[in-house]
């Protein structure tokens, strides 16, 4: 028996024990996004064999089961492919993770990602599994965390593409110099958006920490940034030009304020935006519409 959630899915889960796919279920009943976005497999059925070219596929296990079918030939090509998540309970002891990768031959930080959690049925499991849909599904060029753990003075975050920077605190002036107590106090956001630290009120994403570890990033965003405000710029000057408005018509913008916008050399904002469809004689969402058709 399979259960399937969804008949399209970008994420296809497989549990290699039934209780995993257990939890997952649970999970899905808290999280309606997961259910939505993701189906559940159970390992060893007949049809958890069977591949989508079109899926992420992401293996669950746990440490304290064995994990002698992943080794199976008619499960080599899936498992050789697939992301896996491996976890642990507090009562979990340490040397089986590493009894684990032994046996299971999967070690790679690229791979795997050994998670802890209070139960398999706790409410962070739902969140989790919900993060990992975001970062792995149609959305994950956005940037989106999984999970993340403080090591000392280095955070290790888990993104999209399976991919885990080693961040040092040093490199973050917000976190540099914070008490050790107060780092490890923060909230990973429901959909992975960002990072919250509480106490000191610092939200982080991915592209954050991104260009934290790799100075290339950085540039490629400052870049993308002044692409993009260039050709949303131009697209709003063709707009305004087609509709036969000069610079100075457009009411609570100055002429030199709209010629930033247009020019690239500063973004639109919310209030820019509203104000420019208002002079076109638009709704909000329909001068959007046509603004993204005008750099399309």
């Amino acid at each position: 028996m399979v259960a399937k959630l969804l008949k399209h899915s970008g994420i296809e889960f497989i549990a290699t024990s039934a209780r995993l796919a257990d939890a997952y279920r649970h999970a899905a009943r808290r999280n309606r996004k997961l259910g939505r976005s993701s189906t559940i497999k159970e390992l060893g059925r007949p049809t958890a064999a069977r591949q989508s070219h079109e899926n992420q596929i992401v293996v669950l296990s746990h440490a304290e089961e064995d994990c002698h079918a992943l080794n199976s030939q008619s499960m080599a090509k899936i498992v050789s492919q697939a992301f896996h998540f491996l976890f642990t309970e507090p009562a979990t002891h340490p040397d089986q993770v590493a009894q684990w990768m032994r046996a299971s031959k999967i070690h790679s930080e690229n791979r795997l990602h050994v998670v802890r959690v209070e139960s398999m049925e706790a409410p962070q499991m739902a969140e989790l599994l919900g993060r990992v849909c975001s970062a792995f599904g149609p959305d994950s060029a956005r940037g989106g965390i999984i999970d993340a753990y403080l090591v000392g003075q280095t955070l290790l975050v888990r993104g999209p593409k399976h991919r885990m920077l080693h961040v040092p605190i040093a490199s973050i002036p917000a976190l540099r110099d914070q008490p050790a107590a107060m780092l490890h106090n923060f909230r990973i956001d429901p959909d992975g958006s960002f990072i919250h630290w509480p106490e000191i009120d610092v939200h982080l994403g991915w592209n954050q920490f991104l260009q934290a570890v790799d100075p290339a990033e950085l540039r490629k965003a400052q870049q993308r940034r002044a692409d993009f405000n260039q050709r949303y710029g131009a697209a709003i000057r063709d707009l305004r030009v087609a509709s036969d408005l000069t610079q100075s018509q457009i009411a609570g913008l100055t002429a030199r304020q709209l010629r930033r916008i247009e020019t690239g050399t500063c973004r639109a904002t919310v209030s820019a935006l509203g104000l420019l469809a208002t002079a076109h004689g638009l709704d909000e969402d329909a001068y959007l519409e046509r603004v993204a058709v005008a750099m399309g």
